[in-house]
C-alpha cells in the first residue's frame, strides 16, 4: 500500500477545487478497506479522492443555478462532466457518484461511460453528498504532468 497522497493527485485536487469552488477534499490517502469489504481501498494507494459539496447551502439541489452559495450538486455534476471529458489527460480510471437514486452511478475507463446502479453496489448511496475519483498510477505520481494537463484546458467560469 501507499505511504501518502501522491503528488499528481494533490495537484489534481487543488486545481479541480479551484475551478469548482463548491468542492472540497473530503478525504484522499488513508490505509483502510473498502466500505463493506475486506479488500483494500484505492485510497490506500494514494491515488483516490472523495470530493464533497456538503458545505454549500441547498447543496443537493441540482436544479439550483445560483452558483456557489446554492446548488453544490450542480457544480459537482459539472466537475464530473469536466473530468470525464478530459479523462485521458488526467489519467482518470473511475468516478463513483454516490448521490443519484436508486443506488448511485459509476464511470470507468474500461467502458468510457456511466452505469446507473440498479442495486446496492457502492456503500453510501443514494443521496451521498460526495463523489469518488481514482487516477492512474502514472498521473497520480506526475505533479508536473497534472499541472500541464490543467494548463492545456481553457479556464471556465462557474456561475
Amino acid at each position: 500500500m501507499g505511504t501518502g497522497e501522491r503528488k499528481g493527485l494533490t495537484v489534481f485536487i487543488k486545481e479541480l477545487c479551484k475551478r469548482y469552488p463548491a468542492l472540497w477534499n473530503n478525504g484522499s490517502f488513508v490505509n483502510r478497506s473498502m466500505r463493506g469489504s475486506s479488500a483494500m481501498s484505492v485510497h490506500a494507494t494514494g491515488r483516490a479522492v472523495d470530493l464533497s459539496f456538503r458545505f454549500v447551502p441547498n447543496h443537493k439541489d441540482a436544479s439550483n443555478t445560483k452558483g456557489i452559495k446554492d446548488g453544490g450538486r450542480k457544480q459537482a455534476m459539472e466537475a464530473m462532466d469536466f473530468v470525464v471529458k478530459h479523462a485521458d489527460a488526467f489519467g482518470l480510471e473511475c468516478i463513483l457518484d454516490y448521490f443519484p437514486i436508486p443506488h448511485g452511478r459509476g464511470w470507468r475507463c474500461d467502458r468510457s461511460s456511466w452505469k446507473v446502479y440498479t442495486k446496492s453496489e457502492i456503500h453510501g448511496s443514494p443521496m451521498g453528498d460526495w463523489f469518488h475519483i481514482e487516477l492512474s498510477p502514472k498521473m497520480a505520481d506526475d505533479a508536473d504532468g497534472m499541472r500541464q494537463a490543467f494548463a492545456n484546458i481553457p479556464s471556465i467560469v462557474v456561475a
